[in-house]
């Protein structure tokens, strides 16, 4: 069945509004809050938001969308950057409507919640029970099931994968509106199809995720490095499991001491002239995790680490410490940066091509086009962590980085922000990166697509597609839309 026009659609959702009544929104005030993205470059505006309250009313919309051939999207908080969680004039799927925690199992540290539930509420249940999730993203606000879709990194990524890989147990509403639950024993396929599927073959209406045993301490240590290489070079020591006792999470970027201007080439297509440069130092930031009064020895923590300068160390309780982050969240929405452009290009490098291009990129990157709020993020993390097939990053690597441009972009510098960061895109590609596909992907062909996957994977999508979504009503216009039938 061909998907509609967003203008053949109208009549179709009206009938949908007889039969569920105020689950359907039609107002187009409404629907304006759900016509952009995280990334604010891509429009659509759909013509119904669907607040579910129940698995079995989004298999009522599911089923009603494919006999009418009206596109479905999936949306949690929407911090996708490419339209992902976007339609034009089909269903967005407020998955935050429903958002119950349904249990917290301490013996097999596990809980169990709806899909829109935000990791902050999680979290915030978890931590008085001594448990906290195994990986958590910087920002908590965000759904289960819309990182779940994506992966979820964290700063335990390399000890424990992405939040997809520590899902349980997975309730789906496929794209033929069947509600099925799937995990590592019963349905694989879908299950493997879900995780980092960007809403391709259904919808997540509930997920099991592993908790572990936390204590109620945790002391961070801030170091700055001069030196990618040292960097590098103590970031994989940080990571081998020999170390996984001595370190519990590992968080970095790049930060720019911004020095006085330069004459410039071509560089990442700057033009030529004259442009602002900086000198970038590698902050690391390292965490024990400790019980009261028995407080870590500093000495023995850190040695063996080569940093240039250890800056600080800072204590936090552990609720505190998962939520560390919203008070810079607090000040970007309060200077607007929260409603700039964030078209964040975010890819994954074998390490020996990280040495090589990082540098070259910083060497021509001038800092101010970051705009406010904007960072470099470093994502070291180990190659063997993460079994979602559809989590891609170069393979047969012992270590991986994680390198991202992640700015706030003003209205009228996006133009240009969104050809010098596709430059970018295309380096990272050209240098075997893997893109992380929640952020900016110009990626606009099949080729390109299967490129990124490879033919197994590729493979995989085209008959999950058939099989979960037939008449590809799902998420259409993002990767495996291009997969349907084949």
């Amino acid at each position: 069945m061909a998907v509609h026009s967003p203008t053949d659609t109208v009549p179709a959702l009206a009938g949908l509004k007889e039969k569920l009544g105020e689950a359907i929104v039609l107002d187009q005030p409404v629907r304006r809050e759900f016509e952009t993205d995280f990334g604010r470059v891509v429009r659509r505006l759909p013509g119904a938001v669907a607040r579910c309250a129940s698995a079995e009313e989004v298999s009522e919309v599911v089923r009603y969308c494919r006999e009418h051939g009206i596109p479905v999207v999936a949306r949690g908080q929407g911090h996708t950057q490419t339209g992902q969680s976007t339609t034009d004039g089909g269903v967005v799927l407020d998955t935050s409507a429903f958002a119950r925690i349904h249990a917290i199992d301490e013996e097999a540290e596990t809980a169990t919640c709806d899909g829109g539930v935000v990791w902050r509420d999680l979290v915030t249940a978890a931590v008085p029970r001594g448990l906290v999730p195994r990986v958590l993203t910087n920002n908590l606000g965000v759904t289960l099931a819309g990182t779940t879709s994506v992966a979820g990194l964290g700063v335990a990524c390399y000890r424990y994968g992405t939040q997809a890989d520590n899902a349980v147990e997975i309730e789906v509403v496929t794209g033929t509106g069947e509600i099925v639950t799937c995990s590592h024993q019963r349905n694989k396929e879908l299950f493997n199809a879900v995780r980092c599927g960007f809403g391709q073959f259904g919808v997540i209406t509930r997920v099991t995720e592993r908790l572990r045993r936390c204590r109620p301490k945790v002391r961070m240590y801030h170091l700055l490095y001069d030196d990618l290489d040292a960097f590098m070079a103590d970031a994989a020591f940080v990571m081998h499991p020999d170390n996984h006792e001595r370190f519990h999470t590992l968080e970095s970027r790049c930060a720019a001491c911004p020095v006085f201007t330069r004459r410039i080439g071509e560089g990442l297509g700057l033009g030529e002239g004259m442009q602002l440069y900086a000198h970038w130092m590698f902050p690391m930031f390292l965490t024990v995790e400790y019980d009261e009064g028995g407080e870590p020895d500093d000495a023995a923590v850190l040695d063996g680490l080569h940093y240039y300068r250890h800056l600080r160390t800072e204590e936090y309780s552990q609720l505190e410490f998962c939520r560390r982050l919203e008070p810079i969240f607090e000040l970007w929405h309060r200077a607007g940066n929260w409603e700039m452009h964030h078209p964040w290009v975010e890819t994954t490098l074998a390490w020996d091509k990280a040495k090589e291009l990082i540098p070259y990129v910083l060497e021509n990157f001038p800092p101010q086009a970051l705009g406010p709020g904007g960072h470099i993020l470093l994502w070291p993390s180990r190659g063997d962590t993460s079994e979602a097939p559809l989590f891609v990053y170069p393979e047969g690597e012992e270590n991986v980085m994680g390198f991202g441009i992640l700015p706030a972009v003003p209205p009228q510098f996006i133009d240009q922000a969104l050809a010098q960061l596709d430059m970018f895109h295309e380096l990272t590609v050209a240098y075997g990166g893997k893109r992380y596909l929640s952020g900016w992907v110009p990626f606009q062909t099949a080729e390109q697509w299967l490129a990124h996957f490879g033919p197994e994977r590729w493979a995989m999508i085209a008959a999950a597609k058939r099989r979960f979504d037939p008449d590809g009503i799902m998420n259409p216009g993002f990767f495996a839309s291009a997969a349907v039938g084949g």
